[in-house]
């Protein structure tokens, strides 16, 4: 465990990070990184591969310890405040997900220790509560930067006519929030009054292998996705006239973002 511990300090190119690594001791346990493609996706919903360049990018940080443990985190023991936003910083500003880091056991987002799968957004993020009854994804980290994300678009639609909305991130934190993700990450769903879900998110949906980069600097908003709704209800059928609600998620590389519920009028 030493050396490997010490093998993966030496790919961060840090003095600080390979001492730490010769007097590290993990309770967590660690991946088999030797069988292991570099794609597969641990219950972090992130990859080894993540978890190695994000190790990649901690050059000089102030490190007690290092490890991978098998939710699939990047777990580091650091030397105060201080070296931990530096980690976090560093991890953003290579393009990486931050949510790959944790603290101590604890992910970065504020997450739980070892044995639990809940975990908290980032403080100040505006993040809703996910509905019992729902077609949406919810596996996923936080975003680990302090954010709201909701919709904008037409408040009222007539029946079977197709419309678009878009889904907005807003970056409410101090740091520069970097998304590199699909063209069909944003998921959404259409609830009746009576919260019957008659537009379920479709599972054999079609899309193009493109690479869209989404940065929002701080205090500053940025179109994710569009989604399109034509007023119809699972089955293909024009809704009845009434309250809906559409609810829509973001997840890519790793990371879940819901946005707030939207009401629509249908005449």
């Amino acid at each position: 465990m030493k050396n490997l511990l010490l093998t993966l300090a030496l790919l961060a190119g840090g003095a600080s990070a390979q001492t730490a690594a010769q007097s590290v001791t993990t309770t967590t346990s660690t991946p088999q990184t030797s069988t292991a493609p570099s794609s597969e996706v641990y219950p972090s919903g992130y990859t080894f591969r993540q978890m190695l360049d994000a190790l990649g990018a901690l050059k000089g940080v102030n490190l007690r310890g290092v490890g991978f443990d098998d939710r699939g985190y990047l777990n580091l023991t650091v030397a105060d405040d201080a070296a931990r936003e530096q980690a976090i910083a560093q991890v953003a500003a290579a393009g990486l997900p931050t949510g790959v880091l944790a603290f101590g056991g604890v992910p970065v987002s504020g997450g739980t220790p070892p044995g639990t799968v809940t975990e908290a957004p980032a403080s100040g993020s505006q993040t809703p509560a996910a509905p019992q009854n729902s077609s949406l994804p919810t596996n996923g980290a936080p975003l680990a930067q302090a954010h709201r994300a909701e919709l904008s678009g037409p408040q009222v639609v007539r029946a079977g006519e197709a419309n678009t909305w878009s889904f907005n991130l807003t970056n409410t934190g101090s740091s520069a929030i970097h998304l590199e993700h699909g063209a069909c990450d944003v998921r959404f769903e259409v609830v009746n009054a009576a919260g019957e879900v008659v537009r379920t998110d479709p599972t054999n949906t079609i899309c193009t292998l493109q690479l869209v980069v989404t940065d929002v600097a701080p205090g500053q908003t940025q179109e994710v996705q569009k989604i399109r709704w034509e007023g119809k209800d699972a089955a293909g059928q024009p809704v009845p006239a009434g309250e809906y609600t559409i609810r829509a998620v973001f997840r890519g590389a790793g990371i879940l973002i819901r946005a707030a519920d939207f009401r629509v009028t249908v005449e």
